[in-house]
């Protein structure tokens, strides 16, 4: 044992393995792709078309030995892949600045009002509007705007350096900024039950006034499941349980308190949340338990034209394969069911009407927002109007056309069950045929007489 142990570990035996090693971690090396910077920018800029010549074992129609570093893989990039990045077009450039300074912005925009306020004759420097992110994104130029300005109401200054509102009209009040309600992380945000606030209430008022005053007003057969005490800024917070147009009502209901009249504000975001958390725990526990039940409701298949889809995630899934399978300027086929499934999806958007008129047909571009793409509304003309398929499906989602299922009347309900009466008497019938020897259709007179002689043959 002690020979065999000197020989497993002698000196000879170790410089040996210790040189397969070494060999075996170079020949491991040896057949390592390359991974320098140059070959992952491409990876990157066209990881569908390199993917793509590996997976069929095809050449790059570029010679490696030629090729550029940074054009591998470009020959083979689809166009709906590829989204070059091009300055947008004049009428997108005045709608956006029009935007700016129209009373919709600027009633809640403090910062362009302080600006446009502190200048005697109202201009707003150019350097500002070209400041703003989407104007980033257009890559809109100062002689950009001055071209899309040309036939705007918009007032320019003479050497281009600032624009101001038709005839130095006054600014309007400034308000606080309403909260988005159709985002995506509120939009369900009720389906438990409508958290609502009353501001201004009376300092004589207390919860007991608020709530018969709310109650009074509620749909029949609703009640309010909380009502929060006064708070010492005249807040209370109520919770109602969900039914049809709950929050369309909380968000128009007014009150009378005291001889004042105070509006109930739906609760969103942080105030929501804040608002939850003094609400007792049965009554929170009654929200989700509402929430989950609502959501399983809607999850349900839905109906748009005359596809349809599981729910309105399959629908929102379809809506983007459509626009990654087309390259930018792609028309859609008008017999084809993806132009149908579009032009019926615009019906759901808010100003859908006035969108679609003079339509002839759709496409897919680039969008003058950024570098995404989107669909444009082909108009009688050659005009086009980018259309936001994001506004529609929220439509569809807030307002859902489900698959109705035709329920079967009375009569229908009970037609199997005398079918089956009649199948049954019929088969009976079969049977006495059988063992009498006579067919049942026959007269009922001749079977009486076979029965007859039977009988007298049996009493012989």
């Amino acid at each position: 044992l002690a020979r065999c142990h000197a020989r497993s570990f002698s000196p000879a035996h170790e410089t040996s393995a210790m040189a397969a090693m070494i060999d075996t971690s170079l020949k491991r090396k040896d057949p390592e792709p390359e991974t320098s910077a140059e070959a992952s920018v491409a990876t990157t800029v066209a990881p569908v078309a390199v993917g793509t010549a590996e997976s069929r074992g095809q050449a790059s129609p570029v010679g490696k030995e030629n090729a550029a570093p940074n054009d591998k893989g470009k020959g083979d990039e689809p166009g709906a892949k590829r989204l070059k990045s091009a300055p947008a077009g004049p009428a997108v450039v005045r709608k956006q600045v029009e935007y700016y300074l129209s009373d919709e912005n600027l009633r809640h925009d403090k910062f362009f009002s302080e600006k446009i306020a502190s200048d005697a004759e109202g201009w707003l420097e150019m350097s500002l509007i070209l400041s703003c992110n989407k104007m980033k994104t257009m890559k809109a130029t100062k002689e950009d705007v001055v071209a899309a300005l040309k036939d705007s109401r918009l007032e320019l200054k003479e050497d281009g350096s600032a624009v101001r509102r038709p005839g130095n009209a006054p600014l309007p009040k400034l308000e606080a900024k309403p909260q988005h309600q159709s985002k995506k992380n509120s939009m369900h945000a009720h389906d438990g039950g409508v958290v609502a606030g009353i501001k201004g209430v009376p300092a004589e008022q207390s919860w007991m006034q608020v709530k018969e005053q709310v109650k009074g007003k509620l749909p029949e057969k609703v009640n309010l499941w909380h009502v929060s005490e006064v708070n010492d800024k005249g807040q209370c917070f109520l919770v109602a349980p969900p039914f049809e147009g709950d929050v369309r009502f909380f968000e128009g209901l007014e009150v009378e308190l005291g001889g004042v009249k105070v509006k109930a504000e739906v609760c969103y975001g942080e105030q929501l949340q804040q608002t939850l958390k003094t609400l007792p725990k049965h009554i929170r526990d009654k929200r989700e338990k509402e929430s989950r039940k609502r959501q399983k409701e809607r999850n349900r298949p839905i109906v748009v034209g005359s596809q349809k889809f599981v729910n309105v995630g399959a629908l929102r899934g379809k809506v983007k394969e459509i626009l990654n399978s087309r390259s930018d300027g792609e028309a859609l086929k008008p017999e084809g069911t993806d132009f149908k499934l579009i032009k019926a999806l615009l019906g759901f958007h808010p100003k859908g009407a006035a969108k679609s008129e003079g339509t002839t047909g759709i496409k897919v571009a680039k969008s003058p927002q950024g570098d995404t793409r989107c669909f444009f509304l082909l108009k009688e003309g050659g005009a086009e109007e980018d259309v936001s398929m994001k506004k529609c499906i929220d439509a569809v989602e807030l307002n859902p056309p489900y698959v109705t299922v035709e329920k079967k009347s009375k009569d229908e309900a009970a037609t199997p069950a005398a079918t089956g009466v009649v199948a049954a008497s019929a088969g009976a019938s079969e049977e006495v045929g059988k063992s009498t020897g006579v067919d049942p259709n026959q007269d009922s007179e001749l079977a009486a007489k076979v029965e007859q002689a039977k009988d007298e043959a049996a009493k012989a």
